[in-house]
């Protein structure tokens, strides 16, 4: 013990010792949590620090090709130079690079059900401020829309947003001599839709555009950048969507990039192969392309696969690419001849071609057979209504076949009667009228089956009576139906008696050509008529073409059945009244061993023969003699066919002195963009 302190000597060496061990614990944890973190996970904070030097691009996957039945492309892609804005990445380095905070703004945003108003960086700013040195250095103009950068930049902040395309290889070169690119604004080669043939067969494939905000997330929840709007872009958009890739680039302390640590090759989507065959498509549209408004379709009624499908005036999709301006939409959607409506799966009256329905409803139900006898005047008396032939002598006795050649009125008046609205209703059912066929992102219309409840539900002050089953039986009144309703109907006749759903998609391949999906063809309905009743029908549409009022499509050496149809309708124009009339002509041909169904509607026209006629003989010829030659009409680009209204011919007011004859109360319906209906018909 000291004995100047009264302490035992032992405790500084105490001291000494317990700091000691202190220390060295001290350096144990120290050393154990460098081996830790240097060892254990290392790999974690390097991935960390990879992050915080690094960025992550998005590269979109190319959109699958659609192709015809031959394999011939008829969408697909091709490379194009652009500028593309990262905005995450903009907003991210903006402080870095302008030394202040970055700009923002009051927004008001739908979330949960609720509006909320939020505040959110000024991407317009933030976008202008790098953006117009570089627009000015490569002579290119702005033309950025404030709310659509903001809307893009809250939905799908890691998609790049394209600020320019279709860049010159000069204008991408001086970019590049002159490092004008900063962090977020880059120069990519993207591959972006073509339509190979412009206009071809545009309603049909359809075309692409940039997803709303309710659409950007695919199915694996990658963000979109592109999707299809219409057609069959729409109906396969998952086939065709390729699996993004991306690159890892290295950035130094300014963001400035240094380096690419990695990339991963976006994925090309499926190939799509449709039931079009492009030579026929073509014949088609060259066939239609001075109607002005109408539409045509061939389809094979065996399978009911669709061969072509044109509806006049249309449009070239590469107008959509990247993405349409709002001065050529508006020209599109305030057209008055409307080129983006199909006409194909629009509705109509169809006129005397609903007459084949109504002989199948007769036959079926017993109401005829096919020998029996009607006398057929100029006019029938129905419910206290005259109702008149489109001729003025009538046609006496005559059978359905005789009937079905001269497209007589006054026939199936009776006839139509005879089997009841019931029946007719039933049979129409059967085949699909008023209702779609199958064929979604068309815009296809079901159309109008009208009956007695039908009419309770549309006009609950007036009844069903005899003059409004008189009235159907010719197409008029209120029914409506689709070219496309209107073949299938002609490829049951031709098929003996199936009714088939159409078929446009015949399968899916990946990218290295292996099939994934084949989609069969498909029958809907057996119509249940006797083979002995088709045949009657068979017969009576035959001689519409040899000496009937299809004679206009009369090819020699070819046997060709179909049927003619008128259906009145008026439209409103410049304040003016005018006739409208809806020309037809269904068929299908060769007559013994049918191989195409086809069917042409025209707005505007004169009659089913003279107007409709002319159009299905030339398609048909072009069909045979491209068979015969085995040579294919040459694909060239089409540029759209306009829309007019030629066809209109003015309704001059009635003077004191006209009589028309008496008709019943059947409403005529006049609208400014639609069809409407009269009750009077025409072969």
């Amino acid at each position: 013990m000291d004995p100047l302190t009264s302490r035992p000597s032992y405790l500084p060496k105490l001291r000494v010792g317990i700091v000691a061990v202190a220390i060295t614990a001290c350096l144990g944890l120290l050393i154990a949590r460098l081996w830790v973190l240097q060892v254990v996970e290392g790999q974690t904070y390097a991935s960390r620090l990879r992050n915080q030097t690094t960025i992550a691009l998005r590269l979109d996957g190319a959109r699958g090709p659609i192709l015809d039945r031959n394999g011939i492309a008829l969408a697909e892609n091709r490379a194009t130079y652009e500028i593309d804005l990262y905005l995450d990445q903009l907003v991210r380095d903006y402080p870095k690079r302008h030394r202040g905070r970055v700009p923002r703004i009051q927004v008001e945003r739908r979330m949960g059900g609720a509006t909320l108003v939020r505040k959110e960086p000024d991407i317009y700013r933030v976008v202008m401020t790098d953006l117009i040195p570089i627009a000015n250095a490569l002579h290119l103009e702005v033309k950025l829309d404030p709310k659509e950068l903001q809307r893009h930049y809250f939905t799908s902040p890691t998609v790049p947003y394209r600020f320019a395309s279709e860049l010159s290889y000069v204008t991408v070169a001086r970019f590049a001599e002159q490092n004008l690119g900063v962090p977020g604004i880059d120069v990519a080669v993207r591959p972006v839709r073509h339509y190979n043939f412009g206009a071809f067969a545009s309603h049909i494939l359809g075309y692409v555009g940039p997803p709303g905000e309710k659409e950007r997330l695919g199915p694996d929840g990658n963000d979109l950048e592109t999707i299809g709007r219409i057609g069959v872009e729409r109906l396969m958009d998952g086939q065709l969507q390729g699996k993004p890739g991306g690159r890892i680039l290295r950035v130094n302390y300014r963001g400035y990039i240094v380096a690419e640590e990695g990339y991963t090759n976006p994925g090309l989507g499926a190939s799509v192969y449709l039931t079009l065959d492009a030579r026929i498509q073509a014949i088609v549209q060259e066939a239609l392309r001075d109607v002005g408004r109408g539409a045509a379709i061939v389809m094979d009624p065996n399978t009911g696969d669709i061969l072509a499908m044109a509806s006049v005036p249309d449009f070239d999709p590469n107008g959509f690419i990247p993405k349409i301006s709002q001065e050529d939409w508006k020209r599109l959607t305030s057209d008055p001849t409307r080129p983006l409506l199909n006409r194909s799966v629009a509705a109509y009256a169809p006129g005397s071609t609903f007459k084949v329905l109504v002989s199948l409803a007769a036959l079926k139900y017993g109401a005829i057979t096919p020998s029996t006898q009607i006398y057929s005047p100029a006019a029938v008396d129905i419910g206290g209504h005259l109702f008149h032939d489109w001729t003025k002598t009538g046609r006496g006795n005559i059978t359905l076949a005789e009937a079905l050649q001269y497209s007589c009125n006054t026939f199936f008046y009776q006839v139509g009667i005879r089997t009841g609205i019931k029946h007719l209703d039933e049979m129409a059912s059967l085949c699909g009228f008023g209702e779609p066929t199958g064929l979604p992102y068309l815009g296809e219309a079901s159309g109008i089956l009208p009956g007695p409840a039908w009419m309770k539900v549309h006009h609950p002050l007036e009844r069903w009576t005899t003059a409004h089953t008189a009235n159907l039986s010719i197409g008029q009144g209120f029914l409506e139906v689709t070219p496309l309703q209107m073949v299938l109907l002609m490829s049951s006749v031709a098929n003996g008696g199936t009714l088939l759903y159409p078929r446009l998609v015949v399968g899916v391949s990946d990218d290295h050509g292996r099939q994934i999906a084949s989609i069969p063809s498909r029958p809907r309905a057996d119509l249940g008529v006797r083979r002995e009743d088709l045949d009657a029908i068979r017969k009576g549409l035959l001689a519409v073409v040899e000496n009937g009022t299809g004679h206009s499509v009369a090819i020699p050496g070819i046997a060709i059945a179909g049927k003619t149809g008128s259906a009145q309708a008026k439209r409103k124009w410049n304040g003016k009244l005018y006739n409208d009339t809806r020309a037809w002509f269904i068929g299908f041909a060769p007559y013994d061993h049918p191989r195409y169904a086809f069917g042409v509607m025209v707005e505007g026209g004169i009659g089913g023969g003279a107007t409709a006629g002319p159009i299905a003989h030339k398609i048909v010829e072009g069909i045979l003699a491209m068979e015969r030659s085995g040579a294919s009409p040459q694909l060239v680009y089409f540029t759209p066919a306009k829309g007019n209204f030629n066809g209109l011919s003015e309704i001059q007011p009635k003077t004191d002195t006209a009589q028309p004859a008496a008709r019943p109360a059947i409403p005529v319906r006049e609208e400014e963009d639609s069809q409407d209906s009269a009750s009077s018909d025409q072969g």
